[in-house]
């Protein structure tokens, strides 16, 4: 560990930026370390020359990291060289790996002898220190991770060049997913480390880079304290998960926003509001920031304001299109930034849509004014092909099944998903129970404990800052299965500081959270619930587990969401198998679950328990849950 320090520390240059934190080389050992030069979590729009919300990777502005890295596989991090994030490093005998992928799944197919994939439930596939909360304690002989993959480290490089027009801008790399904690290199110069494997991480790289050739280089750790809070049920892998890419904007820009609407008492007429955010508002006296919401190519409302560092923009809207899962109505909402002549600076752009959840007096969920009675899957992102490395495709093949099945809700367990499945939900119309990336199912205590509390509610933060302008989101969850330790306070605080449109969730704590919440209560608990709780919603956040032949008591569950007014139905555990794709001693391809790789600790067969195969073939269940 301390010759890892002082490499790193040798290596880099970010002493000499006075903005910037000096890293050590130990923050992915430390709880109290989530990031070091990240950016602040903002919108997810980048610059776009008209504004509209067409794919990102359209812009001028873009430029995509996906594809083909070098990549170097070691066992514990002590044998990962810091020499190989040099910018002129020869890694010509490294494998060619593709990214987006999960290291495990790749190497699995490719024949490499890196760790396999693992599948647990409620189990750390780690051993750590109670004291320290070190991930690097001893390990039973049993467990996979030991010995020689203790903590498997995994080296990224790759080259890309700047094109000419991005000169005078500044410059971001921002990766979609990358689990469990990586380390970032621009041209041998270390520029920050970040955690949370499902939300987006940014670096503003502009001072890091030179004119024609560059590399880039990513160290990413099989465990890290982060790992605490990803204890989910799932096939525990790593990588570059999601797409990355680098995009670029001018030193004045549009940082954030976040739009929210508020109709009126008979949900006829809106009024809508944007708060901006600018950075390098100074160097713009004199501009201005203007909002338009468009229909079809027409604006039905407009708003300018005078440039400031933060400004709030209103709008009235006479009988908008609501937003609904059954009627998916969307507009563009384009913000243009302006100087004091009139050039554009910059301008931004998002589907937006009008939509408002309240509580009724009796305890009923309302959205636009109508009862709610959730029709949900639980669904992890989740490939059967490529583990957590999941395509566009397959996310909206998820979507458009659930919809033949008359899904109507999500909950995204236990995690944030790509932000395709965003904009798809907003599309297609899927109510969204948006769940933040914390669950320490290992050990329930965690959440009383102070070192863990930043990590905590810095996911539920970024979480929101990254999603609140999706209209499907109708609710924020704090997480899953962590206890009910006073950690959650400050997290329903710092969600509430960010976005009081929305409800909140956690059926771990009910108490710190706006709506009760449970998971697979019987029929006379819900009925006793319904009865009872006349001032706020209740919500089975699971239930019906469709493990096997079951789901056979579903229509009277539903009889009695239906009959309460405070009951607010169900979320099915879950939507999909998850099952991978293998091959077996003699060829034949089938869905492996937990031990088929060796894998330890594993808990079997108990990935599989979907409405559907990993294929989308239909079940008995899938029609039972169709016809109700």
């Amino acid at each position: 560990m301390k010759r890892l320090i002082i490499n790193i520390i040798a290596l880099m240059t970010i002493g000499q930026l006075s903005a910037q934190t000096m890293i050590t080389g130990s923050e992915w050992d430390n709880p109290l370390v989530t990031s070091v030069n990240r950016e602040t979590a903002h919108m997810l729009a980048i610059p776009d020359a008209l504004g509209t919300t067409a794919d990102m990777s359209q812009s001028p502005w873009y430029q995509s990291l996906d594809g083909v890295w070098r990549f170097q596989w070691v066992g514990v991090p002590t044998s990962a060289k810091t020499e190989w994030c040099a910018k002129d490093f020869d890694d010509a005998s490294w494998t060619n790996i593709d990214v987006p992928s999960s290291w495990q799944v790749w190497g699995l197919n490719h024949n490499k002898s890196w760790d396999k994939p693992l599948y647990c439930n409620t189990s750390y596939p780690f051993s750590y220190n109670e004291s320290t909360y070190s991930v690097m304690a001893d390990r039973p002989s049993w467990f996979t991770y030991t010995g020689s993959k203790k903590n498997p480290v995994g080296t990224y490089r790759r080259h890309f060049t700047i094109p000419d027009t991005w000169k005078g801008r500044d410059v971001y790399v921002r990766f979609n997913s990358v689990g469990h904690g990586y380390y970032l290199w621009i041209n041998g110069q270390c520029v920050g480390y970040s955690e949370d494997s499902y939300l987006p991480s940014e670096f503003k790289i502009t001072d890091y880079l030179v004119e024609g050739d560059n590399t880039i280089a990513l160290q990413v750790y099989r465990f890290t304290s982060g790992s605490f809070l990803e204890c989910q049920d799932y096939w525990r892998l790593t990588g570059i998960h999601r797409s990355s890419f680098l995009w670029s904007a001018p030193k004045s820009q549009i940082r954030d926003y976040f739009f929210t609407t508020d109709l009126d008492a008979t949900y006829t007429n809106a009024k809508a509001n944007v708060k901006v955010t600018l950075e390098g508002a100074d160097a713009l006296s004199g501009g201005t920031v203007e909002a338009s919401i468009v229909r079809n190519g027409s604006p039905i409302a407009t708003a300018s304001a005078s440039v400031a560092a933060e400004l709030s923009l209103d709008m009235d809207v006479t009988a908008p299109d609501k937003w609904s899962a059954e009627t998916p109505n969307l507009y563009d909402l384009v913000l243009t930034l302006k100087d004091a002549e009139g050039n554009v600076i910059d301008r931004r752009g998002s589907k937006v849509g009008f939509r408002e959840v309240s509580v009724r007096n009796d305890g009923a969920l309302l959205i636009n004014g109508q009862r709610m009675v959730f029709h949900g899957v639980n669904r992890h992102d989740f490939s059967p092909i490529n583990g957590r490395a999941i395509t566009p495709e397959e996310i909206e093949q998820d979507i458009l099944c659930m919809k033949r099945l008359n899904i109507n809700a999500i909950r995204t367990s236990h995690y944030p998903n790509d932000p395709v499945f965003y904009d798809l939900c907003d599309k297609y119309g899927m109510y969204v129970l948006a769940e933040a990336n914390v669950e320490c199912h290992g050990n329930w205590n965690l959440s009383h404990v102070s070192q863990f509390k930043n990590a905590m509610v810095e996911r539920s933060q970024n979480h929101v800052r990254w999603m609140r302008n999706h209209v499907c989101i109708f609710m924020w969850s704090f997480g899953n299965e962590s206890g009910n330790g006073n950690n959650f306070a400050a997290v329903q605080a710092a969600i509430k500081e960010l976005d009081k449109t929305r409800l909140t969730h956690y059926e771990g704590g009910s108490d710190y959270a706006d709506v009760s919440s449970s998971m697979y209560w019987d029929y006379n608990g819900i009925k006793n619930k319904g009865m009872n709780q006349k001032n706020r919603p209740h919500i089975q956040c699971e239930n019906s587990h469709s493990m096997g032949n079951s789901m056979g008591n579903v229509r009277e569950m539903f009889d009695l969401y239906e009959q309460y007014p405070c009951l607010t139905g169900e979320f099915i555990w879950d939507f999909k198998d998850q099952g991978l794709l293998t091959k077996s001693s003699d060829g034949q391809d089938y869905w492996a679950y937990g031990g088929d790789f060796g894998d330890n600790p594993n808990d079997g067969n108990f990935c599989i328990n979907g409405l559907v195969h990993p294929d989308w073939s239909y079940t008995a269940k899938t029609y039972n849950t169709k016809k109700i």
